[in-house]
């Protein structure tokens, strides 16, 4: 009997592991197991080619670069209407279904997450189209018949390869979307009913569309939800201004937590699969931006995807297959690393000073780029906060970053960078022929006030720091006005006067301490 019971014993524990084995990934590990991810933008979504946007046709390199580099997932958008039969049965072009197939192959093959959507469906998002109900009717079959092709071939592919239903669909009303998510969802659904589906909300789906759109089905398990943020536009889409103050993260962090806790009251996890800024913005916020971006992401347990379309939100340069600053704060922001890096400029000098998170430093290593990537300038004591750096060249760009090891995890700053130069070259000097401005106290830690007795309409004050970067701009009024500095670097600063025209009135000097 003893020997039964064991055999009997082995079996259970034998299926038992089997069954852990071959259970199905639920939303809620998968979105742990997604972490950091990455888009392939502007090429399959392209209209009305892939090739069509600029780009060279998606190569499966790419795949093996974006697994080496760290990233756990990749988003594949897909423009399906333009390789799509006019009318029924809307059949997908065969050799377009095909090319789609062998691409998610290729990261399936890598071991990655896959997200596949439906992108720039245009007919499907027109208010409209929707409104018209010949027109609703024609467009919603061929929406119906794509997603009913697309899910019929990848119906036995890897868990890991998830469907998104429709992305940013503008001018689209919330109860239009609400019904299509639901319908497409039930299409799926009949032949694939454990994949992880992924919903959103209505308009360019920002977090506050998402806490809108209603529940596809709520007794679906494998339902997963996601938004885009680029938030605030005025910076990440058109490089206006700076991000980086207490109010920019402020902001930042209250949409992660609503997100976060709209996720928990609905036990659905969530996916932010869309972020990242321009080039043209300014180096150092974009720095913080992504590593701000990736730090709430892990605080609040969102899987995150940053945009990249090899363009205007390039990360990874898809000809050459370098990745550019921005993919070591993607991959090496954690809780721990090192953060508040700043430069104070003294003369021709300039101190880094910066913030540790973890007494467990293996060691502070700072980075500066020689050539044309980063390599250790100097190796500091575990506990260090700050390095001296004297005599630097002006008039040109100096980057820096702190890298360190905690628990064998490589941890990483984002990088800054700044550039001396000539005072006297910065501006030229008032076109009044006197400071028309008084600043006081100055030099300042926090508040600056600015007072003047003169009036130039339409022109508006302008802070620039010492590289004649942007920092703030608002209307010149005359009187007194106030400014707030004291989540600005330490350093030099000019407030200067333009007109309309960009005709520069006045410029005037202070120091924040």
């Amino acid at each position: 009997m003893r020997y039964i019971g064991e055999r009997i014993l082995l079996i259970v524990i034998v299926v038992g592991i089997f069954s852990k084995l071959e259970a199905q990934l639920t939303p809620q590990e998968a979105v742990l197991q997604m972490g950091r991810g990455i888009n392939i933008g502007n090429s399959l979504d392209a209209v009305p080619t892939e090739t069509s946007w600029g780009n060279q046709p998606i190569q499966e390199y790419y795949f093996d670069d974006i697994k080496l580099a760290g990233f756990k997932c990749v988003r594949i958008p897909v423009t399906w209407k333009h390789h799509t039969s006019v009318s029924s049965p809307y059949l997908i072009d065969a050799t377009w279904l095909d090319r789609v197939d062998t691409i998610v192959t290729w990261a399936l093959e890598r071991d990655l997450f896959v997200i596949l959507n439906a992108h720039h469906e245009d007919g499907v998002k027109a208010v409209n189209g929707m409104e018209d109900p010949s027109a609703r009717a024609d467009t919603l079959a061929k929406y119906d018949s794509i997603w009913s092709q697309v899910a019929e071939r990848f119906k036995n592919r890897s868990e890991h390869l998830l469907f998104e239903i429709l992305n940013e669909p503008q001018n689209m009303q919330l109860s239009t979307l609400d019904s299509l998510n639901a319908r497409i969802l039930s299409i799926i659904r009949k032949n694939n009913p454990t994949r992880i589906v992924l919903f959103s909300g209505t308009a360019y789906t920002g977090a506050y569309d998402l806490v809108k759109a209603a529940i596809p089905e709520s007794t679906d398990s494998y339902l997963m939800a996601y938004y885009h943020s680029y938030d605030p536009w005025s910076f990440a889409g058109e490089a206006n201004g700076t991000f980086g103050t207490t109010n920019d993260l402020n902001e930042a962090d209250s949409r992660f937590k609503m997100v976060s806790e709209w996720s928990k009251t609905n036990s659905i996890p969530v996916t932010l699969n869309e972020t990242g800024t321009v080039k043209q913005c300014d180096y150092n916020s974009r720095m913080i931006y992504y590593a701000t971006s990736v730090e709430y992401a892990l605080k609040y347990n969102i899987a995150i995807n940053f945009w990249d379309d090899n363009g205007n939100f390039q990360v990874y340069d898809r000809n050459t297959r370098v990745w550019n600053d921005l993919k070591d704060v993607i991959i090496h922001t954690y809780p721990e690393s090192p953060t508040k890096l700043k430069y104070e400029i003294i003369d021709d000098s300039a101190v880094l000073r910066w913030t540790n998170r973890t007494d467990e430093n293996d060691s502070i290593v700072i980075e500066s780029i020689k050539g044309n990537a980063f390599d250790t300038l100097v190796v500091l004591a575990p506990d260090a906060d700050s390095l001296y750096l004297p005599n630097l060249e002006k008039d040109v760009y100096h980057y820096y970053r702190i890298k360190t090891t905690v628990h064998d995890t490589l941890m990483y700053s984002y990088a800054i960078r700044f550039k001396i130069i000539t005072e006297t070259n910065v501006f030229n000097k008032s076109a009044l022929g006197e400071d028309i401005l008084e600043l006081y106290p100055n030099p300042t830690s926090n508040i600056i006030h600015i007072r003047t007795d003169v009036a130039i309409p339409n022109s508006n004050l302008i802070v620039y720091n010492v590289q004649g970067l942007v920092t703030e701009t608002f209307p010149f009024i005359a009187g007194e006005m106030m400014l707030d500095v004291s989540d600005y670097p330490n350093g030099i600063y000019f407030i200067r006067i333009e007109g309309k025209e960009k005709q520069v009135y006045t410029t005037s000097k202070f120091v924040k301490k």
